[in-house]
């Protein structure tokens, strides 16, 4: 195979409409090494470093052997030819990480800015191909954190006592997040009107509607959960408390702190003897996954369970069934 040379091959020969259509390495090759190719943020032109120019020369060749060539160094297609399916195509045949890859889409992106500039091309087939990191509320593979059936077990089993009327509501409430996968700014929010009747099963729905970005659904709660709901409920009207929040702060009403759900969720999973070094995170998020992992492991259609889980996108639900394929990594040693 013929090496290109290292030396900038000269600008006006190669920068050509003719040299990018016909001689297509040998452009690229020129452009790449051209001496204006960096602009600083002074607004100063200079070259590559020669370090990028070999790594940008060998990727920008790859392409142009698979995409712009045949077998047989022939030409296929011109820049003018290629399409954004033929860069997705070229970018899944490799199978590249994420930062390999927009690396490439960077490069292309760059690529055709400058044939579009010189009017070779009519667009930039590679612009908006690259991939987002995703979220950190989304990043479920990495961080998200559920119990194990007899984590589960041991949890409903450590509840806190109905003894004293928090007794009854910590109870009640804790249960409710693992029974019903909600969030902590929804649970606090809940009035009696949102809970339902009890069905055949036992268990019961209860409406959500919650404030700011969130979305109004519906979640079943689990048998365990809505009997210890209802018990609470009864409790609740016997106590004759004039707010309509279903876990109120005090007797005389008011909205719970998130600060104290996460504290009554952390004392369970101590009581519980929950290891921390597996179950690192303590609060009602972890009962929340571990509502929707039982939920799509109980065979559950994703769309319902994203209803369940007030999920205004499909794809939030996604990440939990990828997690449903894998064993728990959360296991007790």
């Amino acid at each position: 195979m013929t090496r290109l040379p290292m030396t900038a091959p000269s600008a006006s020969l190669f920068d050509s409409d003719q040299a990018w259509l016909t001689t297509p390495q040998e452009a690229l090759v020129a452009w790449l090494m051209a001496p204006d190719f960096v602009i600083t943020k002074a607004g100063t032109q200079q070259p590559l470093r020669a370090s990028s120019v070999v790594v940008y020369r060998a990727m920008g060749s790859k392409f142009v052997r698979e995409v712009l060539l045949g077998g047989d160094g022939r030409p296929l297609k011109t820049w003018r030819d290629v399409e954004a399916e033929d860069i997705h195509t070229f970018l899944a045949r490799n199978e590249l990480k994420r930062g390999i890859r927009n690396r490439y889409v960077r490069l292309l992106e760059r690529l055709f800015d400058h044939l579009m500039a010189k009017g070779i091309v009519p667009g930039n087939p590679a612009r908006g191909l690259a991939i987002k990191e995703p979220s950190k509320s989304n990043q479920y593979n990495d961080k998200t954190q559920w119990l194990t059936e007899a984590q589960q077990e041991a949890v409903v089993a450590a509840l806190p006592q109905p003894e004293g009327w928090k007794g009854a509501r910590n109870r009640a409430l804790v249960a409710t997040v693992l029974g019903g996968g909600l969030k902590v700014s929804e649970v606090i929010k809940l009035t009696n009107g949102c809970v339902g009747p009890r069905q055949e099963d036992g268990s019961l729905y209860i409406d959500v509607y919650p404030a700011g970005a969130g979305r109004r659904h519906r979640t079943r709660v689990a048998v365990f959960a809505a009997a210890i709901l209802m018990e609470w409920m009864t409790t609740r009207k016997q106590l004759t408390i004039p707010s309509e929040l279903l876990f109120p702060a005090k007797l005389a009403g008011g909205v719970l702190h998130p600060a104290t759900v996460y504290r009554q969720v952390a004392a369970v999973l101590a009581e519980a003897r929950i290891d921390p070094t597996l179950i690192k995170r303590r609060g009602a998020r972890t009962l929340r996954n571990t509502f929707a992992i039982n939920e799509l492991e109980e065979g559950k259609q994703p769309e319902l369970v994203g209803e369940y889980l007030g999920h205004r996108a499909a794809r939030s639900t996604r990440y939990y069934t990828a997690l449903v394929r894998k064993p728990s990594p959360f296991r007790e040693k």
